[in-house]
């Protein structure tokens, strides 16, 4: 399907569409045209720069939920990212006070690895927080994993695994505290929602702007969410094909 034997796909979002699409031809020997991004060699400079990028934003993110933990009043029914839709918080700013442990907690534990891994220090070589602030703790986590990025997307253990919550690749973990802290201070991206065309292979209403795959010609994939479907365009093919549904309509007419 390549011609980068020596190459592999990036496991990361980037590939969403590329995996989905192999999916589909193996199970119904449905061709398609979309190609991987390469890893170099594991994850690609994509990637890569992405996780620098949400690296650099956590500290001020994380900022912005220490000030909700310490004046807001979240929605009784906000969840936290580990925490079950039912439960609710106990008091004002219990949910940003849950969610900066947790993360913090992680980002420090990935630091802690990372430089085991190299051999700066050794796992029975903890350091030592107390007394010393929050914030700073953050900042001096977040600054050492932006040291080793990139030994660690392309060499790290998990470097290969794909960037799914619960997997240990660092990009998958730097990805999903970042998309955590901005759905609990709003800041993740809104995007309108778009009425699409039926799909053009089983007919149904499930045609969507995907959100989560990498952008061609700087447009998303247009995908169906039918499971038993799961046809993938890019924005020119969905254009043509609805070019060609808009004449057969006006022909009918």
């Amino acid at each position: 399907m390549h011609d980068h034997p020596t190459q592999k796909p990036c496991p990361g979002p980037c590939n969403n569409a590329w995996r989905r699409a192999e999916t589909v031809r193996i199970d119904t020997g449905t061709e398609h045209h979309i190609n991987p991004a390469w890893g170099q060699p594991i994850q690609c400079d994509a990637c890569t720069e992405r996780a620098r990028q949400q690296l650099a934003e956590l500290p001020e993110l994380l900022t912005a939920v220490h000030l909700e933990a310490l004046y807001g009043t979240r929605p009784q029914n906000t969840a936290t990212i580990h925490s079950r839709p039912n439960d609710t918080p106990a008091w004002p700013g219990q949910a940003a006070r849950l969610l900066i442990d947790t993360l913090l907690g992680e980002i420090e534990e990935l630091a802690t690895d990372v430089l085991a891994l190299r051999g700066i220090w050794k796992h029975d070589n903890q350091p030592d927080h107390d007394g010393i602030r929050e914030g700073h703790r953050i900042t001096s986590a977040c600054r050492i994993l932006t040291a080793q990025l990139d030994w660690m997307m392309q060499h790290h253990p998990a470097a290969g695994e794909p960037h799914e919550q619960g997997n240990a690749n660092p990009a998958g973990q730097i990805r999903h505290w970042h998309a955590a802290v901005q759905r609990f201070t709003k800041q993740h991206p809104q995007r309108d929602v778009r009425k699409m065309a039926p799909c053009p292979r089983c007919k149904g209403p499930y045609l969507a702007e995907s959100r989560d795959l990498r952008l061609v010609d700087d447009r998303p994939y247009i995908e169906c969410r039918d499971p038993d479907c799961r046809r993938i365009m890019t924005g020119a093919e969905y254009d043509t094909y609805v070019k060609a549904l808009a004449a057969v309509v006006t022909q009918a007419a």
